[in-house]
């Protein structure tokens, strides 16, 4: 039974509904001041252990436990970092069915009741805390970790929650969910059976869960890192431009004399929908067009007369199978890959056909066949796909830093 009355929770939120503006100032800007118009209430609020003074006299905060209540109804992505040790809730939750084993079995039904009651709270307390631990930092991936405003930031946030989640999931996969069947004793009641087998499944769905939200962090982490170095390139190509001026554009560029006639601008083409007929510039082409379509006559199609006969023929002509070379050979150097126990290069298949390609008179450039391969792997079904494991030998672009050309592919089997 609660300590509380009805009447003592209503009262409390009754009284925090008539100080929302004040408690929302002080949630949302950090503190509240003091003025004559709300010094009461504000102590009031701090009688009820809503508000705490603050260090600079006059100004109030919120206490930790309503702070932590509204981060967590308003997803404050800060609070990831839940309490989420499982080997003490678990050890916690042994405690209590023990005593309620001993409760049930010596007949103490009210004990028995008070400890199903904490063993309950216990459960749904672990699930809570995690779920919101969980709930939290996918939010945060789906937001991009918009609480942080740079690139830098959200690069060192993304690192972070990503060293907490590989951290909390090697702590759960530490523990052992079927042992926890073994608290189910002979005799136990259908209710506290289902609250048991809940609470494993349950594990067994979190640890799926967060394996899923690390490796989604990875692919978060390399994109923010990703876009951090296309930043910094662009950073540098502006110091680059502003300490050489002789590259700034002119805005009157477009219109200089000595610019060639192909990047000068040419003045916009008027284009419309239908003919204005009400311009006298093009009012002597359309009298002439309404007088040939007047002046034509309709004709009516001619049809010949035909007889029709029958065409009978017993030499019947075999056509032959037309394939596509390439598109066989392209399939052949699969079929290779699977067969084959290490990975196969394309360009040396490429070099191993080539005796019997010439002597077809067939020829296929080299860089050519490595996109038709690398095209046919795209053109897989992405269950497909997963059979193969790719790899790319790329080269870097004469004249240029951060561009590539691929000399080569390699197909191996997935293990």
């Amino acid at each position: 039974m609660s300590l509380y009355d009805s009447n003592q929770v209503a009262a409390l939120l009754r009284q925090m509904g008539q100080a929302d503006e004040l408690l929302s100032q002080a949630y949302v800007f950090g503190a509240v001041s003091a003025d004559e118009d709300n010094e009461g209430q504000l102590r009031n609020l701090q009688k009820a252990k809503l508000l705490r003074p603050d260090d600079e006299p006059g100004n109030y905060r919120l206490t930790a436990d309503l702070k932590r209540l509204l981060n967590k109804l308003m997803r404050q992505q800060s609070g990831y970092r839940q309490l989420t040790d499982m080997g003490k809730v678990i050890d916690a939750m042994d405690d209590v069915i023990i005593d309620y084993r001993d409760s049930l079995i010596g007949g103490q039904m009210d004990d028995a009741d008070h400890y199903l009651d904490q063993l309950d709270d216990l459960l749904f307390d672990a699930r809570d805390s995690l779920n919101t631990s969980l709930d939290n930092m996918h939010y945060a991936i789906s937001s991009q970790f918009g609480f942080v405003a740079t690139l830098a930031a959200k690069v060192r946030e993304n690192q972070k929650a990503l060293d907490y989640a590989q951290k909390l999931l090697n702590e759960l996969q530490q523990i052992d969910p079927e042992t926890c069947y073994q608290w189910i004793f002979d005799g136990a009641p259908t209710e506290f059976a289902r609250k048991i087998t809940g609470f494993v499944h349950w594990f067994r769905m979190v640890l799926g869960r967060l394996a899923h939200i690390i490796e989604k962090m990875r692919q978060s982490l390399f994109r923010l890192r990703r876009q951090v170095k296309q930043a910094n390139q662009l950073r540098g190509m502006a110091r680059f431009l502003r300490k050489h001026p002789e590259y700034e554009l002119r805005d009157d560029l477009a219109f200089a004399t000595d610019l060639p006639r192909e990047l000068k601008l040419a003045p916009a083409m008027e284009m419309g929908g239908l003919v204005d007929v009400r311009s006298s510039a093009v009012e002597q082409e359309l009298i002439e067009i309404v007088q040939h379509l007047r002046r034509q006559q309709p004709t009516t199609p001619v049809v010949a007369d035909r007889d029709g006969v029958s065409v009978e023929s017993d030499n019947l002509e075999t056509l032959a199978y037309l394939s596509d070379w390439v598109l066989d050979e392209v399939e052949h150097f699969f079929e290779l890959a699977v067969m084959r126990d290490g990975a196969l290069s394309a360009l040396e298949h490429w070099q191993g056909q080539q005796p019997a390609w010439l002597s077809n008179e067939w020829q296929l450039d080299p860089q050519l066949w490595i996109e038709l391969v690398f095209g046919y792997y795209c053109n897989l079904s992405p269950q497909q796909q997963q059979l193969f494991a790719m790899e790319m030998e790329e080269q870097l672009v004469a004249g240029t830093n951060n561009n590539f050309t691929y000399s080569d592919v390699v197909i191996r089997v997935s293990a």
